[in-house]
């Protein structure tokens, strides 16, 4: 498993319990998972929240929209159309996962 895929893992992880209501104990009993190692991924994807990582983009000086789209190229060579509609945190999201 990749360290992406890792985090991937672990933020649904921690998303469920968060969701679910059940104390953190309680969680790791149930779903058999260890709790020093919960407590690892939760520190970890804290820490990680807190960062803030900046890669440099060219984006051309007249934007591709695509009707209600717009497309951002990625240095890496990935092209997102993403709609125009998304708040700034769910554009974060997306650009943090297409790294």
């Amino acid at each position: 498993m990749t360290q992406s895929e890792k985090h991937q893992h672990w933020t649904a992880i921690i998303s469920k319990q968060q969701e679910g209501g059940l104390s953190i104990p309680d969680f790791c009993k149930k779903h058999d998972i260890n709790y020093a190692t919960f407590h690892y991924w939760l520190k970890k994807l804290k820490n990680t929240d807190n960062e803030q990582v900046a890669h440099q983009m060219v984006i051309n000086s007249q934007p591709s929209f695509c009707g209600e789209m717009v497309v951002v190229h990625l240095p890496n060579g990935v092209r997102a159309e993403l709609p125009t509609s998304l708040s700034f945190s769910q554009i974060q999201t997306w650009l943090k996962a297409l790294q």
